[in-house]
């Protein structure tokens, strides 16, 4: 009797092996063979998708073999979620952010120096390659488009938009008003009007009181002429504009969308008004960066993927046809402005824009953010002299660096969306929200829903089999103990 049941143990070990063994080589098989030949991107970024399709389409004409798969995140936490996943090995292939977040990937080690693959910057302006340098003058991130700021005008109310800050007084007061914000950010376009600069061509910090000094008081004064409304509030301002009771809005570049939907064909956009010098407002680069941890061949995937949307005729068909406004990182793109009035506007306006190096720990978006929108804030309301107010904040800002106290967005695509700077934080339910969103874009692949098929139909047939063998090896071990 023991040696019946020991041959049956034998007998069934012998063929729960052997299933194993089989399952584990079909599964192998079909993933070969359903991957064979084909390769599959994967992007991030908080452009809609069909802002990206049509590059998508374009890219994939020319590599049938390469399936790109794009998720759209919204602006709120999508860097935080990033970050977060690609730390765990996870993450996309690529993923498109703007320059600001880089410090913090590139410390943590989440994206690759693109150094070791001597790419040709010849299509990129110089400006938005030393944006994108850290410490070490390595490159981390490829250009993808500039966010700006420019000088949103309601057609139905004006066809003359002021080109100097006396000019906006000016037509105040024939009632032509203007909604500005006065937050750092939304409104440094002022200091470069007032004769200073934020950073020299070597990115040295060289903001001087008296250009800040000027410029607060000018915000000052304006406040209190009719029709001129200065105020931190950016979502009131919007709405200002929207309805009408303004006919001027310095506008970020990501805004234009909601507002053409708001105004139709009468928003149109002109260069920031001056003063002593050209207004200058900040200027930031999406850029394209990759995944520290993906595999090489993705990395090389990813990179070939850069290098073809970043194309002159690529950039130039994405201005076309984009519904997110971004003006082209490329020199050699050129826009009519009888066809194109807004972006070829841009264009302008981005050769008078400062950017904020990434190499600048000391002088990076939330250290300027964080000391700078409590003061504007107090000598709005009388609380400080612009005088006081524009020592303090350099004096602040030559302080050492203590990044605990700093705990600030640093993308002016978060502030403006939000209407407020908002914390680097994620929500369980939002980071669910978005995994879900993620595991979403994977289903959407027909090549997974033909390994479910395939993995369903060789469960079933093991089944089939394992059940006659088990009933052959019973027969026969009965048989055998007979």
């Amino acid at each position: 009797m023991r040696k019946a049941v020991g041959s049956r143990i034998f007998l069934r070990s012998i063929s729960a092996f052997l299933l194993i063994t089989v399952t584990l080589l079909l599964f192998a098989c079909s993933g070969q063979s359903a991957g064979s030949g084909q390769q599959t991107l994967t992007i991030w970024s908080s452009y809609a998708d069909q802002d990206m399709e049509l590059l998508i389409k374009n890219y994939q004409a020319v590599h049938p073999n390469v399936e790109v798969i794009h998720t759209t995140h919204g602006v709120l936490n999508y860097f935080s979620f990033l970050k977060e996943r690609m730390a765990q090995g996870l993450g996309p292939d690529m993923a498109i952010v703007p320059d600001p977040v880089l410090p913090s990937m590139i410390e943590q080690k989440l994206i690759e120096d693109l150094e070791q693959y001597n790419l040709d910057t010849s299509n990129f302006y110089s400006k938005a390659l030393v944006s994108l340098r850290a410490k070490d003058n390595h490159l981390y991130g490829v250009p993808f488009g500039f966010d700006t700021m420019a000088l949103c005008y309601n057609r139905s109310q004006t066809a003359d938009p002021p080109t100097t800050l006396d000019a906006v007084l000016s037509q105040a007061g024939q009632g032509k008003g203007i909604a500005i914000d006065s937050g750092f950010l939304s409104s440094a376009w002022g200091i470069g009007a007032m004769g200073g600069t934020l950073f020299n061509s070597v990115n040295q910090f060289t903001l001087e009181e008296m250009a800040l000094s000027r410029w607060l008081s000018w915000l000052k004064d304006a406040r209190k002429t009719p029709n001129i409304y200065v105020d931190y509030r950016r979502d009131i301002l919007f709405d200002l504009f929207t309805t009408g009771k303004v006919a001027y809005f310095p506008c970020w570049t990501f805004e234009m969308s909601a507002l053409q939907k708001k105004l139709d064909n009468k928003l149109s956009a002109a260069v920031l008004p001056g003063n002593l010098n050209s207004a200058a407002p900040v200027l930031e680069i999406d850029s394209l960066v990759l995944n520290a941890r993906a595999a090489t061949t993705q990395k090389r995937l990813a990179l070939d993927f850069a290098k073809f949307v970043t194309r002159r005729e690529q950039q130039l068909a994405f201005q076309s046809a984009q519904d997110t406004v971004v003006a082209p990182i490329n020199p050699k793109v050129l826009l009519d402005l009888r066809l194109l009035p807004i972006r070829r506007n841009l264009i302008d306006q981005v050769q008078n824009s400062f950017l904020i190096p990434v190499s600048q720990a000391k002088y990076q978006t939330d250290r300027l953010v964080y000391y700078a929108d409590p003061i504007y804030i107090q000598v709005m309301q009388d609380d400080i002299s612009p005088t006081e107010g524009a020592r303090e904040f350099i004096n602040q800002l030559n302080q050492p660096v203590d990044r605990k106290v700093i705990h600030r967005s640093t993308s002016i695509t978060s502030e403006a969306g939000t209407s407020k700077v908002q914390g680097d934080t994620t929500r369980k339910a939002d980071y669910l929200l978005q995994l879900m969103q993620v595991q979403f874009q994977i289903f959407r692949r027909p090549i997974i829903w033909l390994q479910i098929v395939l993995f369903t139909v060789v469960g079933v047939l093991i089944w089939l089999i394992a059940r006659r063998l088990n009933r052959f090896i019973s027969n026969f071990s009965q048989r055998f103990t007979e």
